[in-house]
């Protein structure tokens, strides 16, 4: 990892991670963003993993030649669920998993490493607003994703305009590709539709990047044991095999310990 804020914040993390996938997928950076380390080589291949199983539906979708309407509208469909995504599903994800009963002064401890003056700097850039805007941070994020839904919403209604002027068959084709695309990415319950059953260990992982390049560099002896430990104290973990961690770690080329020298942090 390249010198930088350490441990990085829940924002430069996320960021570098649509960084590392954007590019599996092939997509422009976003906009006003910069990679700010370096992700080592078992994340990107967590990263390759996905754009061959969660991602897989999305790559089949680049346009090549030819409109091909179902296909078209498929990526509306998604955007719909996007957006549904966002509003409906992300608000029921956080209660169940306890966020709405988190005391004020756990909360000030969580968000030390969130990076919220990072995610607000952004924000202020996208917008188009000076950075000692008096905004509070809670109306800055709010604005910011509806400016993201009005975007959504008028291809979704150029899409529709384009539709309307094909003849009855491309128009059939659309309308099945939007009710496809509506659940080939995220199903019902907000989860990915093309898990393989190990993008929960895989999310883990990345979520824990920085811990685990910690004790890949630790002077005193540590290895893939030690990793297992940590994980197996995760719910959903627990139960699982010592063979089952060798499989996914031997799958992504995750490895801890070992003979010779630790590796060393890269510069800048």
């Amino acid at each position: 990892m390249a010198a930088g804020h350490f441990p990085p914040t829940v924002f430069e993390a996320l960021m570098n991670l649509q960084c590392d996938m954007r590019g599996e997928l092939r997509l422009e950076p976003l906009l006003h963003w910069r990679r700010t380390f370096e992700t080592p080589q078992w994340s990107k291949n967590i990263c390759r993993n996905f754009g061959k199983t969660i991602f897989k539906s999305l790559r089949k979708l680049r346009p090549r030649g030819a409109v091909n309407w179902q296909n078209f509208g498929r990526l509306v469909g998604i955007g719909q669920r996007y957006v549904s995504f966002v509003t409906k599903d992300v608000p029921r994800i956080l209660k169940e998993d306890g966020f709405d009963r988190i005391s004020a002064r756990r909360w000030e401890r969580i968000s030390e490493r969130l990076g919220l003056d990072q995610a607000r700097k952004y924000c202020l850039k996208v917008l188009g607003r000076p950075l000692d805007d008096t905004i509070t941070d809670e109306e800055l994020f709010v604005l910011a994703f509806e400016k993201q839904f009005t975007q959504l919403e008028k291809m979704r209604l150029n899409a529709f305009a384009l539709a309307a002027e094909q003849s009855i068959k491309k128009q059939a084709l659309f309308f099945r590709g939007l009710s496809e695309g509506f659940s080939m990415f995220l199903n019902e319950d907000g989860e990915f539709s093309g898990d393989d059953r190990r993008t929960e260990i895989h999310a883990e992982l990345l979520a824990w990047q920085y811990d685990i390049e910690k004790m890949r560099r630790s002077v005193l002896p540590k290895t893939n044991q030690h990793l297992i430990a940590e994980l197996k104290k995760v719910p959903e973990f627990k139960n699982r095999t010592p063979d089952w961690f060798k499989d996914v770690f031997k799958d992504i080329k995750l490895s801890i310990g070992g003979r010779g020298r630790p590796p060393q942090y890269s510069q800048a």
